[in-house]
């Protein structure tokens, strides 16, 4: 029997070494099972209470619940359970009995194969059923979404059958005048074209629906509800509607766009200040991009980690000025020994990235060492003193299997620190049998620089602050967290954090920044200001059954008001945990604190979450507000979240605003608020100005 999980097994029987005889036949056949035992009517309520099973087996003649009786519990419940009736060896008319009053099958004590390959049979079933309710699920959420693109969309559509509108967005009604979709159901799609051009069209729908014409593009005029005509380019594509068949038609907007002007400012808004290079966000959201086309199978992309080898010596030699003219000489390099195609960022302080796509291991190794070698031979002469350096290169292929950006960074990083850690100034190819050892010390280093962090307080808060664009002048603070090294140097949480979750140390974590957070956060008010701190939660937090007492304990001893902090949950961990964040969300509103959930829009069934979770706030993910100015898609996907979350009575947040431009668009849609780096980087200092202007 094929194991792929834990089976979930419910067994009604007069005693429990019944039960676990019937058990122990499914595990002799490699199916490792859970066992939930129940004798009478109310044990099998008490199990159902606790669990709901994958399977049910139910003895036949017992006094205290009948087969019958189980069937109907299950059918009060509106549970669809595959049950096997377990009985004396019959005959046909026995098996017909156990499937009328509701068994799957009926199996005999002495016939254990028969039950493993029935069990089989219903676990496969059962297995098909869940699938297909999920592919189901994402298909009416891709339509939903699909919808809400569609009617956000600028682009006037329609769609029309035989001729005739069924369906028509804001932009196409508002575009020919019409107050409601009623209005122009029902209307020939001929009405909407200027009277001279009307044969032209009827010749293009005919070609098109023969398929003469592939391309169902027309460039024609349109009808206004003024008699005014208008330029108009139609697209025409065969869709459905509610299941039926249809064409869907396009009417796009003409304004033609100033493409050189858009990769300009949309450059200028992802650039690294001192450097001129790509940022760093910039750079993590391409390759995010680039990884999801490598698993689709479309490209294939590497990555590169370059960091200097002698920084510090260079700042503590020459002063911090000169060093970053020297780092500006390396970026320099860095452009000029690159394709224009390569996307090459300052990562951290004197640490580089380039993402190469449609390269192989070969290649990145060339690269890697051409960029290594002019380093090495580069001279910075800055006010008349001549500087030197050298740097480590590694290397991480993007494969199929990689499961995000952050993977595939940390691989190049490990392929870097082993470069480094060999003698420095040379190249590694990331080799997961070769790395292995290495970046298990390495986490065994972390953990141990964690530990001492915390027991030191070698931990920093900083603080961001989430700006209204609706007049609220509260002030609103996101509390961030840095770890210092030996040089009192920031490490970013990526460096640490993922290493922390494997060693179980992120509850303690989280606990460190409540308290610090709440003690700064009651320091700061009783100044005088009524600051608003926004505090995020992991995963493995969210689990801790003691969290809500311990946040309670620290407000009480701080003397901090509940409603002064909003606590964030990921969208993901709430949907992997959706028990434990909904019993959160409740002893946290209990507490009079607000809760928020983060990166929302990310996953399939955001606003379904909503439902169970009755959160304050919904931060948009970062990746809708990545080039927002110039992606009408994302554009399109803010303000329907934005129309539905107000229809919820949801306050929405954009994060990751980096630039002006996204910043007039999200104005536009009516966002309540924007937090991010155009409006400041984290801080140490509580000192935002909440009442000025935003730039």
């Amino acid at each position: 029997m094929e194991q792929e999980h834990t089976l979930r097994l419910l067994v009604v029987e007069e005693s429990r070494n019944d039960a676990e005889a019937l058990a122990n036949v499914l595990r002799n056949a490699g199916q490792a099972s859970r066992l939930s035992y129940a004798e009478d009517r109310e044990d099998l309520l008490a199990a159902l209470d606790k669990q709901t099973p994958d399977l049910l087996l139910c003895a036949m003649g017992l006094e205290t619940l009948s087969l019958g009786e189980l069937v109907q519990v299950l059918g009060e419940r509106e549970l669809s359970l595959p049950v096997i009736a377990i009985g004396e060896a019959g005959g046909e008319a026995e098996i017909i009995e156990a499937m009328r009053q509701g068994a799957h099958d009926l199996c005999s004590y002495d016939q254990p194969e028969h039950l493993q390959l029935v069990v089989r049979r219903e676990l496969s079933q059962l297995k098909s059923c869940v699938e297909a309710q999920h592919f189901e699920l994402k298909f009416h959420e891709s339509e939903k979404r699909a919808r809400m693109l569609m009617e956000s969309s600028r682009d006037a559509i329609a769609y029309v059958h035989e001729g005739m509108h069924i369906f028509a967005n804001t932009s196409y009604l508002e575009m020919f005048g019409f107050d409601d979709l009623e209005e122009i159901e029902g209307t020939p799609i001929l009405d909407m074209v200027a009277p001279d051009y009307h044969s032209e069209f009827k010749d293009f729908l005919r070609r098109y629906g023969k398929g003469d014409d592939c391309e169902g593009k027309l460039k024609t005029r349109g009808m206004l509800p003024d008699g005014t005509a208008f330029d108009a380019m139609m697209e025409l594509t065969a869709a459905s509607i509610d299941g039926e068949p249809c064409t869907q038609i396009i009417i796009r907007n003409q304004v033609a766009n100033n493409r050189e002007l858009e990769q300009k400012l949309k450059f200028l808004t992802k650039q690294d200040v001192l450097t001129g290079l790509y940022n760093r966000q910039y750079f993590i959201e391409e390759l995010e991009l680039a990884v999801t086309s490598v698993v689709s199978g479309t490209e294939s992309a590497a990555v590169m980690y370059l960091m200097m080898d002698n920084f510090k010596d260079i700042k503590d030699s020459v002063g911090l000025g000169v060093a970053d003219r020297v780092i500006n000489d390396i970026a320099d390099l860095l452009k000029e020994h690159s394709d224009a195609t390569d996307i090459v960022a300052r990562f951290g302080d004197h640490s580089f990235t380039l993402l190469r796509r449609d390269c192989d291991a070969q290649a990145i190794e060339a690269l890697g060492e051409k960029l290594r070698q002019v380093v090495e031979e580069h001279i910075a002469t800055v006010e008349d003193q001549s500087v030197t350096t050298t740097c480590s290169v590694g290397m991480s292929i993007v494969t199929e299997t990689a499961a995000s950006a952050q993977e595939v960074l940390s691989r190049a990083d490990l392929a870097c620190e082993v470069a480094r850690s060999s003698g420095g100034n040379r190249c590694h190819l990331h080799n997961p049998v070769v790395d292995e050892k290495i970046g298990q010390e390495r986490n065994q280093q972390v953990h141990a620089l964690i530990k001492e962090a915390l027991e030191k307080d070698h931990m920093q808060l900083l603080f961001q602050p989430i700006v209204s664009l609706q007049g609220d002048s509260s002030e609103k603070y996101e509390v961030l967290l840095r770890m210092l090294n030996e040089e009192n140097e920031y490490i970013l949480p990526n460096q640490f954090l993922p290493v922390a979750e494997q060693t179980g140390q992120l509850p303690q974590i989280d606990r460190w920044i409540i308290r610090r957070a709440i003690a700064r956060l009651a320091e700061h008010r009783a100044l005088g200001s009524d600051t608003h701190f926004f505090i995020k939660l992991s995963a493995a937090t969210l689990i801790d059954e003691d969290l809500a007492g311990f946040i309670g304990e620290c407000l009480k001893e701080m003397r901090l008001p509940g409603d002064a902090l909003t606590f964030e949950i990921a969208e993901k961990a709430a949907s992997h945990h959706l028990k434990h964040a909904k019993a959160l969300v409740k002893t946290l509103q209990e507490l009079h604190c607000k809760t928020a959930l983060e990166h929302f829009g990310a996953g399939p069934n955001s606003f379904q979450l909503l439902k169970h979770l009755p959160v304050d706030f919904l931060k948009i993910d970062g990746s809708f507000i990545h080039n927002l100015a110039s992606d009408n898609d994302n554009q399109a996907m803010v303000k329907s979240m934005l129309d539905t979350a107000n229809s919820m009575n949801r306050k929405c947040i954009a994060e990751y605003v980096e630039d002006a431009h996204s910043l007039a668009v999200l104005w536009q849609s009516g966002i309540h608020f924007i937090q991010g780096n155009f409006l400041q980087e984290p801080s140490e200092a509580l000192e935002y100005d909440f009442t000025g202007e935003i730039a």
